[in-house]
């Protein structure tokens, strides 16, 4: 029962979607034949493509498709235009834009990738079916390109006006949600248990709920940014929910680090000031929305710790380091914290910092994988230009409808990380359309005297693949059931499907899946775990790039490497590791950078100086090739604990004031990059930990 819920029991938003789904198809079914367009079941296929649950992203959606898709009508233009007189010329220029447009859709995100590929298999589209008849390739390039903008303008139209502002509650709700994971995080790094990170399971790290974390921040983002398109209030103060957003995953950062680091000690270290944090912690993990009070637990948390600090300021040669990474990291993620939940108090009363001023482009970028791009590149040409030799050498109109699902399976399959998972998915899809376009041509719509009867038949089928849409995990299979269901009922002004035609563009669906799974199984073949070694790779080379620029940006995409790892294909302790070598790689780069900074305000003498840029120099080169022998990376793990004791005897001895915080968060920082340099080398070896030494460990009780 509970894996139907989905249908029998949907939540409102579900409900929500799914009615939005059915009235933008009656829509723009009605609007199609009314103009009397050629093929009024492509507007329908175009709102089974776009429509989405968060409307700010559909109406991004329809620009990009509608951009793509007239890119693709002047191509096909162009490209019948010159080979009319030859399938073979035709295809190479259609396999080769087609090609030209994975590589490019690789490349980016979102919905810019998505316009890449509309221009892709658009061309396609418009390509194969002028090439019956190449007089008509104008006339049908511009039916597309009508057919596509009734369906963008009608989705996106229809969907703001039965949702607005959904994409914007949307994201208070993600960032309440992310708050409070913070919170419950915050309160468990008090906790005494020691912990294994490179041995054993999940339970036994703090990893997996930190990546967790780390998702539920970053997501954010991608939420963000397109509130303001179905909520236009919402760019009042679109830039300090921006600044909010790099303030959190800045937290989880510091969170992230002190975590793994008192990890390695459990229980011998004096935990008192994160105890600090404990009622500040449970409220925001309770309520983010009640501000004030949070607000003032963090503020008295911070005045505590710092009262604590004074208090035995006699004592500070007598700290370990230890002590002071626990002192200086508490206060940072107090203030920090405090700082975030002002802003969120600002958003939640909707009061707008900064609004006159155009917003800067958001750091929040994708790294990319020329490689990967590449191989993707080649697997998707090989399984087009297959398909495209049958076309061409077989004439049969069942194959023109295998050449376009060809490349819109090539396209999909391209962009994922396991074409094996999409397929099944695809024929999952497959499978329930073609039982629903049956029953729908050949039961009921043989009945169907109208347009309201049309709807009656249609529509129910489109309310149950709205739900499934609206399911994370069905949302594939719901997706691609409605649009091969729009494609294999084809309700074209009337004339419908015959048994013949009907079984030609199933058998059509089957030889284009088939083709499209062989070429990404065939050519190239990487393993799961190959994968996961590429793009840990990555991550190091992100390191290795060095410590300067923006910090947003650096954060932003070596957390989007960690969350593109596929270490759900491992399992045990491989998956374990492939994680937190992954943090290691966030944690060493995020504090080698503090450690920069930090001990260039604390003005240290040339000597150590030299030393912390000989370090970094040293860290950089360390991993500039993907992966460097252990025994190198405990080597220079030692050498960043031992800096990081040299510089906190130095800056005990620091005046003023200021200029001593700057050198004890200096050598907290070289601290923590020994830390996430020993978390690297257990996960590489699944090593206890016991020849890890860290802090003035004989000190720590």
């Amino acid at each position: 029962m509970n894996r139907l819920a989905w249908l029998l029991l949907p939540g409102g938003e579900s409900v929500s979607f799914a009615i939005r789904c059915c009235v933008s198809v009656a829509v723009v079914l009605y609007l199609a034949f009314w103009l009397q367009l050629d093929n009024a079941y492509w507007a329908f296929i175009n709102v089974a493509i776009l429509i989405q649950p968060l409307p700010g992203f559909l109406v991004v959606r329809a620009f990009s498709r509608l951009l793509g898709t007239f890119v693709a009508g002047v191509v096909s233009i162009v490209l019948v235009a010159l080979f009319a007189q030859s399938y073979t010329l035709f295809c190479v220029g259609l396999v080769g834009w087609v090609s030209l447009m994975v590589f490019c859709a690789s490349l980016f995100r979102n919905n810019l990738s998505y316009g890449f590929v509309l221009a892709g298999y658009v061309t396609m589209i418009v390509g194969v079916r002028a090439m019956a008849d190449p007089d008509t390739v104008f006339s049908v390039a511009v039916a597309r390109t009508a057919e596509t903008g009734l369906a963008a303008v009608v989705a996106a139209f229809v969907s703001v006006l039965l949702a607005p502002g959904v994409t914007a509650r949307k994201y208070l709700q993600a960032r309440v949600g992310a708050m409070k994971a913070m919170g419950r995080q915050l309160g468990r790094m008090h906790g005494g248990a020691a912990s294994k990170p490179g041995a054993g399971g999940a339970s036994e790290t703090p990893h997996p709920e930190l990546h967790e974390l780390v998702n539920k921040t970053l997501s954010l983002e991608q939420t963000r940014q397109y509130a303001r398109y179905d909520e236009p209030a919402f760019s009042e103060y679109d830039r300090l929910a921006r600044r909010l957003d790099y303030e959190l995953l800045a937290l989880v950062s510091g969170m992230a680090s002190l975590q793994v680091y008192l990890g390695k000690f459990g229980a011998r270290v004096d935990r008192g000031p994160l105890r600090r944090l404990d009622e500040a912690a449970a409220l925001l993990g309770k309520n983010p929305n009640d501000t004030g009070a949070i607000k003032r637990a963090f503020g008295q948390a911070y005045n505590a710790i710092l009262a604590d600090a004074r208090a035995d300021r006699n004592n500070d040669a007598r700290r370990s380091l230890v002590d002071w990474v626990i002192i200086s990291r508490a206060l940072d993620l107090a203030n920090r914290m405090r700082a975030a939940v002002i802003k969120h108090g600002m958003l939640l009363a909707e009061r707008g910092a900064g609004a006159s001023r155009r917003a800067r482009r958001s750091e929040f970028s994708a790294p990319v994988s020329l490689r990967e791009s590449c191989r993707t590149t080649i697997r998707a040409g090989t399984a087009i230009a297959v398909g495209a030799a049958i076309w061409a050498t077989h004439n049969d109109p069942a194959l023109s409808g295998m050449m376009v699902l060809l490349a819109v399976l090539t396209t999909l399959f391209a962009l994922g990380d396991n074409p094996v998972a999409g397929a099944r998915g695809f024929g999952i899809g497959s499978v329930c359309a073609f039982v629903a376009a049956f029953v729908a041509n050949f039961v009921l719509l043989p009945a169907v005297n109208g347009f309201v009867m049309l709807m009656i038949v249609i529509l129910p089928f489109v309310f149950v693949a709205g739900l499934a849409m609206a399911t994370p995990s069905l949302a594939l299979v719901g997706r691609i059931s409605l649009v091969q269901f729009a494609l294999l009922v084809n309700p074209a002004n009337g004339s419908r499907q015959d048994f013949v035609t009907f079984a030609e563009a199933f058998m059509g669906i089957g030889l284009a899946v088939i083709l499209a799974l062989v070429a990404f199984s065939l050519i190239l073949p990487v393993s799961p775990r190959g994968l996961l070694r590429e793009r840990l790779a990555g991550m190091f080379g992100e390191l290795a790039k060095g410590f300067t620029g923006s910090r947003e940006r650096f954060e932003t995409r070596i957390y989007d490497r960690l969350l593109r790892l596929p270490v759900a294909a491992d399992q045990g302790e491989t998956h374990v590791s492939a994680r937190q070598a992954a943090f290691s790689a966030v944690n060493m780069g995020l504090e080698a950078r503090s450690l920069r900074v930090m001990a260039r305000h604390a003005a240290f003498d040339t000597a150590t100086q030299t030393a912390v840029h000989d370090l970094l120099a040293e860290l950089e080169a360390l991993f500039r090739h993907g992966y460097p022998a252990l025994d190198a990376v405990f080597s220079v793990q030692g050498r960043a604990n031992a800096l990081a004791q040299q510089l906190m005897r130095e800056a005990l001895g620091f005046s003023p004031r200021r200029r001593l915080r700057h050198g004890v968060r200096a050598a907290v920082a070289a601290e923590l990059v020994a830390a996430a340099l020993a978390d690297y080398g257990m996960a590489r070896e699944n090593a206890d930990g016991d020849r890890i030494r860290l802090g003035d460990s004989e000190r720590v009780v």
